[in-house]
């Protein structure tokens, strides 16, 4: 089921609208929560995803940060807005219907449903619930694909022209300083980690995977409205 609270399009307001290229950002979700954060000990050949915060109960795990060298306090953010799709926006005259086809690639893509499935934390319930769950609100996305896509357009009553367009659903997930409110920095950072549960502490880098990451969710949302040919006038 898509999400249903789908970002507020732009109005369209006469025959010479032409849409963004993207809508304004609508907030989500903002929440302070733990994170994957990426370790590796170099030359001592251990590398893994830990807890950002120092002294979880299982390995591997972060023991501390080196003083200076920690991340700050961070928030997670989720936005939602409106990607137009390509090649979909139209002028249709009265006594005209449109049906196109054409081949178009949306949805999340492995490598992203991966990266952010570890970063954040999320098992084997999957990306959407995994993401529901995390910021307490309705998320569906799909797997990525591209595929020949065909929508209709109808005819607008005698006299009139529709205005359409076609929105895909798009989601921005960043880490942000909880003090500044900008992008948190991926890294490198600075800690002991233990690795394999044998009280031997290897110095490693620390790096975010990801502090900014945009998806599509897979899901397309027409907007239209209807003019007079001869005024402007709205429907």
């Amino acid at each position: 089921m898509p999400d249903i609270t789908i970002p507020s399009f732009p109005p369209i307001t006469g025959l010479n609208w032409e849409p963004q290229g993207e809508t304004t950002p609508e907030e989500v979700s903002n929440k302070a929560t733990p994170l994957k954060i990426h370790a590796d000990a170099d030359n001592a050949g251990y590398a893994d995803d830990v807890s950002d915060t120092p002294g979880g109960p299982t390995n591997p795990r972060l023991m501390n940060y080196w003083p200076g060298q920690s991340p700050a306090s961070h928030q997670l953010r989720l936005r939602r807005f409106g990607r137009q799709a390509p090649g979909a926006f139209i002028h249709l005259p009265a006594g005209t219907q449109l049906r196109k086809s054409w081949q178009y690639t949306h949805g999340v893509s492995t490598t992203d449903s991966r990266s952010i499935s570890v970063q954040i934390g999320i098992g084997a319930e999957g990306l959407s619930a995994g993401m529901s769950a995390t910021f307490s609100h309705s998320v569906t996305v799909s797997d990525e694909q591209t595929q020949t896509t065909e929508f209709t357009v109808e005819s607008p009553a005698p006299g009139y022209t529709r205005v359409w367009v076609l929105w895909d659903l798009m989601y921005e997930l960043a880490v942000l300083d909880a003090n500044t409110g900008g992008q948190l920095r991926a890294g490198t950072y600075r800690g002991d980690v233990d690795f394999t549960n044998d009280s031997h502490y290897s110095g490693a880098y620390l790096n975010y995977n990801w502090t900014l990451k945009v998806i599509s969710s897979g899901n397309l949302f027409p907007q239209s409205r209807d003019f007079a040919a001869a005024t402007g006038a709205a429907a």
